[in-house]
C-alpha cells in the first residue's frame, strides 16, 4: 500500500436513497395486501410476504418488525388514505354539503370493492375479535376519522340550513351505513348479487340533506 493510498480518505459505504427506500417500503406493503386478503390475518405469514415481495425476511423486517406493523401499513396506505384525502378535499364556492359528499365520498364509494376496501373490512370482522388490534387500528385510522368528518359536515349543513334530519348530528354513522351495508353484502352475504355502494350513498344523501 503506498503513501497516497494511506493518505486518501476512506469511503463510508452509501446506504439505500429515500427513493429505493420507500419504493422497497411500497412493494412490501402491497405484498402484504394481497398476502392478507387472500388468507387472512391469522395465516398469513411474514415469510410469504416477503416471498411475494422479491426479498428475503431479514429484509423485510428492516422496514417492518412484526406482522402487526405490516398491517397497519396495509391499512394506513390502502384504506386510511382514502379517509384522508376526503378530510382533505375542500368544499367548492357554492358547494352544498349534500353536494360535497356526493362529489368526494361518492367517488370513493364507486371503488369501494376494486380499490380492496370491503375486502378488507370484511378481514376486520372476520379476525377482529381474535385479533382486536386489527379493529383498533381500522377503527382509528378509518371509522372514527370518517364520523369526525361527518359529524362537522352535519354541523355545517345545519348551520345553513341544509339538513332534513337533525339526527344527523348526533348519529353521524348514518352517512356510514350505507357503505358498510353494501361492504358487507358483497363480501359476506350476498356477492352474487352485488349493492352499488355509490347508488345507496346517494339515496341516502338524498334523505338527509337539502338539495339544490
Amino acid at each position: 500500500m503506498t503513501q497516497l493510498d494511506l493518505d486518501r480518505p476512506k469511503r463510508t459505504p452509501r446506504g439505500p436513497s429515500p427513493q429505493k427506500t420507500q419504493a422497497t417500503r411500497r412493494t412490501i406493503v402491497a405484498a402484504a395486501f394481497e398476502e392478507f386478503l387472500e388468507h387472512g390475518y391469522a395465516r398469513g405469514t411474514t415469510a410469504s410476504v416477503a416471498q411475494r415481495a422479491g426479498l428475503s425476511k431479514v429484509t423485510l423486517f428492516r422496514y417492518f418488525d412484526s406482522k402487526d406493523a405490516l398491517f397497519e401499513a396495509v391499512i394506513q396506505t390502502h384504506i386510511a388514505s382514502a379517509a384522508v384525502a376526503l378530510q382533505s378535499s375542500p368544499m367548492l364556492e357554492h358547494e352544498s354539503v349534500g353536494e360535497y359528499l356526493l362529489r368526494t365520498v361518492g367517488a370513493a364509494a364507486e371503488v369501494i370493492d376494486s380499490s380492496g376496501r370491503s375486502a378488507t373490512a370484511r378481514l376486520v370482522i372476520a379476525e377482529g375479535l381474535e385479533f382486536p388490534l386489527l379493529a383498533q387500528m381500522y377503527r382509528r385510522y378509518v371509522n372514527d376519522a370518517l364520523l369526525e368528518h361527518f359529524s362537522r359536515l352535519a354541523q355545517l349543513a345545519a348551520e345553513r340550513g341544509e339538513l332534513k334530519a337533525p339526527e344527523l348530528i348526533q348519529h353521524p354513522a348514518l352517512l356510514l351505513a350505507p357503505l358498510w351495508m353494501a361492504m358487507m353484502n358483497n363480501t359476506v352475504i350476498h356477492p352474487e348479487v352485488p349493492m352499488n355502494a355509490k347508488t345507496l350513498f346517494q339515496l341516502q344523501v338524498a334523505l338527509l340533506f337539502k338539495m339544490p
